[in-house]
């Protein structure tokens, strides 16, 4: 006999109902599934533990990478025949800035340009015409051939992926990136990429479009069948999840909703002449990935199945149901606050990702949520992906979450609850009737507040936010551009790159806009890229493609948040009190007898507390209340905390109450910990309030904040 088989007999597999009744009998009494079973923000409850035999009803153990609907990939060899690609972001404002940042990661380890547009670009303005704030803002500034050629210099097009995030500006940004390949000579079909045209996210997000969406399906339909017949290796439409996810929608919400625009747009496309195939596969999806580890690599290997479920319900071939995927980490749960914890948060969200078998990847900047990144948070971002690929070595394993037990139970139910919540999209009249009827934000505001009720309650960390804050930490710099100063410099580019122009460019100009007016679906785009190449810009080019400037109906935004903004504003609040006054807003702690009694009571009123930026005056425990009287009117704070064991109370909270407010009358005494049955006898005495593990933290700060005069 081998060792393995004497400890197989020593170690028997214990069963079940012996694992649950050694578990329950460490509860102590304690109700087994309220303490062991959690329910998600997606109406899935999880189990303490799983067992093989969940896969029996799963069809997981009879699927193979690349076959079989794609649950386990959308290639048989996954990484091995071609990694996921790093595609960061690189949100300077102005080409030069851009191509130096472009230039320089590409040579570190990045391989595909993830290109965010500013607001003036993505709304068809040409920075001398749009105001100060949209120039710059947001992402580069494209709006002429020069400045996509400055942007893009030194840059072999062959050689990386382009993914252009166009929102309703597809076809007049398309039309100056085709115009550089052309001018310098590249075979179209050798380019990879996307121009991601995705009103629909527009449309949630802002809650308005530019135009009718009528148009902008017009106008996405002719760039997707120019990027059919001419660039097939660039896709020109795109499907977001990001503005459901940012404003704090669950994994359901945000994969159901995918799916209904994703349906949506195959639909209009269809309508439009192209075929089905033609449509699936110019669709690159791209989602968010939060902070809860298994769900996001649920989400992402469910929709691989749903989309193949759609695009087949449609009569797409094999080859079209196979998913596009991007994916980002999330903002939702990043902070401004110990923003040096958001390295953690995003590296968990980034192997999430890449477990679940993305197509490429941007990992968010540590800093972003507050500044411009500078070289070192960009490396920080981008060899994180390089650690996967390279140390990590996740490009060896084809589907490493294939057969887990949990993982492969929890893809099915986020698959089954994401197709229902589609399903009540479509009876909403698709995503647009469900947006327009105001369906998807009431969904979505709800599953938000039931999150920030747990972190307000502390049920759910943010490091750094409503545990654990460090009030002593030093801000980062901003790296915020001067946005004024930015409109005037892009301002006086454009006119210069217009005197560079022939004598006779403004006749040239003319012509080819007048050529586009004449233009069919078929000659657009072609003529669009002629108007390039002879001076016109993006604002002249947009004005003339949109006969129409009637705006689509509005819509009930999604508001875009950050989970720890509110606790952001109290700790910005408490900061500007300081400034102002010289001291924090402070808290004393009356810490009774010796630290062995007080100081679980008094870390736990530490923490609480900090949360909202106040300093907490923590002295040795008192031995009579004249001294705790004594020291608290030395302090000057204006809130007391009791802190001590549940017999201290019994015996001398109501001595020290009593005196404590015979003193200092205005004073606001709070007791640390639950009172129980003693809560009318403390109250007599002097109580005003009380904290412990399922107070609102975020609440009392806001509130004490308040009665000090901070907020």
């Amino acid at each position: 006999m081998n060792t393995t088989d004497k400890l197989l007999e020593e170690f028997t597999a214990p069963s079940k109902e012996e694992w649950r009744e050694a578990a329950e009998k460490l509860l102590k009494g304690k109700p087994f599934d309220k303490i062991m079973k959690q329910m998600t923000p997606e109406g899935i409850l999880l189990e303490p533990i799983f067992w093989k035999d969940v896969l029996d009803e799963l069809p997981a153990v009879e699927t193979l990478p690349g076959t079989d609907g794609y649950l386990r990939g959308t290639t048989a060899a996954g990484y091995n025949k071609e990694p996921w690609e790093i595609a960061q972001e690189l949100p300077y404002g102005t080409p030069v800035e851009f191509n130096r940042a472009a230039r320089e990661d590409l040579m570190r380890g990045q391989n595909a340009l993830n290109i965010i547009l500013d607001i003036a670009t993505l709304k068809g303005a040409d920075p001398d015409s749009a105001q100060a704030g949209e120039v710059g803002a947001c992402g580069v500034s494209l709006a002429c051939l020069k400045d996509i050629e400055t942007a893009f210099k030194d840059i072999v097009p062959d050689a990386v992926s382009f993914h252009i995030r166009t929102g309703c500006a597809g076809l007049s940004v398309g039309a100056l990136f085709f115009a550089w390949l052309e001018k310098l000579g590249v075979n179209k079909t050798q380019v990879k990429g996307s121009l991601g045209m995705d009103p629909v996210a527009v449309h949630a997000a802002a809650g308005t479009l530019p135009v009718k969406l009528k148009e902008l399906l017009d106008e996405q339909s002719v760039l997707t069948r120019y990027c059919v017949n001419e660039a097939p290796g660039i896709k020109a439409i795109a499907v977001s999840s990001l503005p459901y996810h940012q404003a704090g929608g669950s994994a359901v919400e945000e994969l159901g909703a995918a799916l209904a625009t994703g349906a949506f747009y195959i639909e209009q496309m269809v309508e439009r002449g192209l075929t089905v195939d033609e449509a699936a596969s110019q669709i690159r999806f791209s989602f968010a990935v939060g902070p809860n580890f298994f769900m996001e690599i649920a989400k992402i290997r469910a929709a691989r199945v749903l989309w193949a479920k759609v695009v087949a319900a449609f009569g797409g071939s094999a080859e079209s149901q196979k998913i596009c995927l991007h994916a980002r980490t999330g903002l939702y749960n990043k902070t401004q606050k110990d923003p040096y914890v958001n390295m953690l948060r995003t590296t968990t969200e980034a192997l999430s990702a890449v477990i679940a078998g993305v197509d490429s990847l941007c990992v968010g900047n540590f800093d972003e949520v507050m500044r411009l990144p500078d070289t070192f948070s960009r490396r920080i971002s981008r060899n994180t992906q390089v650690i996967l690929q390279e140390e990590c070595e996740l490009t060896d394993v084809v589907d490493p979450a294939g057969g887990s037990w949990a993982i492969e139970w929890l893809t099915n139910q986020v698959a089954e609850k994401s197709w229902a919540f589609f399903q009540e999209i479509e009876g909403k009249g698709g995503i647009e009737g469900a947006l327009k009827s105001g369906f998807i934000q009431e969904s979505i505001a709800k599953t938000a507040a039931g999150m920030e009720k747990l972190l307000n309650s502390r049920r759910m960390s943010l490091v750094g936010t409503n545990v654990y804050p460090n009030v002593g930490e030093k801000k980062l710099e901003p790296h915020l551009p001067d946005y004024a100063e930015l409109r005037n410099t892009r301002a006086r580019e454009i006119a210069a790159a217009r005197l560079e122009l022939d004598e006779d460019a403004d006749t040239k100009v003319m012509a080819a806009l007048g050529k586009i007016l004449e233009s069919d679906g078929d000659t657009l785009v072609q003529n669009l890229i002629e108007a390039v190449q002879t001076g016109a810009t993006i604002g002249e080019i947009t004005k003339t493609v949109r006969a129409s400037i009637d705006p689509e109906d509005a819509v009930k935004p999604l508001k875009a948040t950050r989970l720890s903004a509110k606790y952001e504003a109290l700790r910005n609040a408490s900061a500007n009190f300081e400034a102002k006054t010289g001291k924090r807003p402070m808290i004393f702690l009356v810490n009774l007898g010796p630290l062995r009694r007080h100081k679980l009571r008094a870390d736990f009123t530490r923490s609480f507390f900090e949360a909202g930026g106040f300093e907490i005056i923590s002295p040795k425990g008192f031995e009579t209340p004249a001294d705790a009287v004594s020291a608290l009117n030395e302090s000057g704070a204006g809130i007391a905390v009791v802190c001590g064991t549940d017999d201290d109370y019994t015996e001398k909270f109501a001595e020290y109450a009593s005196a404590l407010k015979e003193a200092l009358p205005e004073t606001r005494l709070v007791l640390a910990g639950y009172p129980g049955d003693n809560e009318e006898a403390f109250r007599a005495a002097g109580m005003d309030d009380y904290i412990f593990i399922k107070s609102d933290n975020y609440e009392m700060n806001r509130a004490y904040l308040e009665g000090l005069g901070v907020l």
